[in-house]
């Protein structure tokens, strides 16, 4: 078998493969042999059917079978001799005349792998580093937003007409052109009497509209709508005032505190020291995050490099799983979200440029510095997510025991000693 390897550009390889004819009819033989096995004919013997039958009934089946074997073995071989490194699957082209009995067989695959990097000028980095602050401003605000989660709609009492500021809840019906559309008939629907659009859920053409009333209105829709029968429509709705209802929201007292459940905590006080803790916990690892983020940064600036667009395209993918399964955990389907995927494909891709082009610059430094982890490391980490997670031990050890799982969690343990050997050989200044 010959093989030739052509460099077309630092993320791309042409393989151009040419088989012998010897290990052609191999594979024929091989593939008629086991069809003859299994294939039922009649007039024929089962296992006795002669090979021109079969030729003559399965030639087309059995050749696409043979080349996709020729490919898919040849291609393994040709990577493994190269050393490449291939981060998708391969664009085949197989040369005319294609699979004959005597002949070699020719073909070429574009295949885009990962580049191989060569760092430099990664130690001495300058970066500045955010000092974690946690203001009273801050704990009031968490306090405020508590608050709003504990709050409740309740009926307003003693008044029958809506104002700025009540919640409504409407029956509508909608029209395009004198119409009825999909979904533009509902019942109780809940929207706020204040400035605003519909598709937002703000509705001022409510405010002194009596209870049992009705008012009519219309709502034009932008030409980027996620409904796509709405989109740069206008639609005349006749809306009905069902109910009215205030928001209620709880005094901020030692009541507030005992409400939210919290383990030793039962006074107000005891919960602003709670939120103090709590925020300055997420404000330290969030300007640890931002460190890392500039350490990463600033050694990029310093490594310019092409990146597989495959890479970035399994990148965005990961990220809009991370979402779907967000979504899933908090009761939402993202199918009726009318999500328009490619445009969050697109404004995801810049960030999963960066992610990439970062992973791979770190796995080069730690091949530079010589930076393994090994199974200790792998323990202590799995023993760390368990406790953080509430998950037995024993169930991420046996996750873990094999498969691409493992594998992903070492190159994380591998980047991040990279990353935290980056940072230390860094210059920082401290940013208030």
């Amino acid at each position: 078998m010959k093989i030739e390897v052509e460099t077309v550009s630092p993320v791309e390889k042409k393989v151009t493969v040419e088989v012998d004819p010897e290990r052609i009819s191999q594979e024929l033989d091989k593939a008629y042999s086991g069809l003859g096995r299994r294939v039922k004919l009649k007039g024929f013997r089962a296992g006795h059917v002669p090979r021109a039958v079969l030729e003559r009934n399965f030639r087309d089946d059995v050749e696409k079978q043979v080349v996709d074997s020729l490919v898919n073995a040849s291609f393994g071989e040709a990577v493994e001799q190269h050393a490449l490194e291939p981060v998708a699957s391969p664009r085949v082209d197989v040369a005319e005349p294609g699979l004959v009995a005597g002949q070699p067989f020719r073909y070429s695959a574009r295949v885009e792998v990962k580049p191989r990097l060569e760092p430099r000028d990664y130690r001495k980095l300058e970066v500045t580093r955010r000092e974690p602050q946690v203001t009273d401003q801050m704990v009031s605000d968490e306090l405020t937003r508590i608050q709003e989660s504990l709050s409740r709609l309740v009926p307003v009492e003693g008044r029958f007409d809506a104002q700025l500021g009540d919640y409504a809840v409407i029956d509508h019906e909608g029209t395009i052109a004198g119409q009825p559309f999909e979904g533009g008939k509902a019942e109780g629907v809940t929207v706020k009497v204040e400035p605003g659009d519909l598709t937002a859920g703000f509705l001022p053409q409510l405010a002194g509209v009596k209870l049992g009333d009705s008012v009519e209105l219309d709502q034009s829709f932008p030409a980027d709508q996620g409904f796509e029968p709405l989109r740069g429509k206008t639609a005349h709705f006749k809306v009905t005032l069902r109910e009215l209802k205030s928001r209620q929201v709880p005094a901020l007292d030692d009541a507030i505190a005992k409400e939210m459940g919290l383990p030793g905590v039962e006074t107000l006080e005891a919960l602003r020291a709670r939120i103090r803790e709590d925020l300055e916990k997420r404000e330290a690892q969030r300007a640890e995050s931002e460190l890392k983020d500039a350490v990463v940064k600033a050694a990029l600036a310093r490594n310019e490099f092409e990146v597989p667009p495959a890479m970035v395209e399994r990148a965005i993918d990961v990220m809009l799983q991370g979402a779907f399964s967000r979504f899933a955990r908090q009761g939402i389907d993202p199918r009726q979200l009318e999500l328009d995927v490619p445009r969050l494909r697109a404004d995801l891709r810049e960030q999963a440029l960066l992610q990439v082009k970062g992973a791979l610059l770190l796995e080069s430094i730690a091949d530079a510095e010589k930076i393994e982890v090994g199974e200790e490391d792998l323990q202590a980490e799995l023993a760390r997510m368990s406790g953080e997670m509430g998950i037995p031990l024993a169930k991420l050890q046996q996750q873990m025991r094999g498969g691409s799982a493992r594998g992903a969690l070492m190159n994380r343990l591998r980047e991040d000693r990279a990353l935290a050997f980056l940072t230390s050989e860094a210059t920082l200044k401290s940013q208030a």
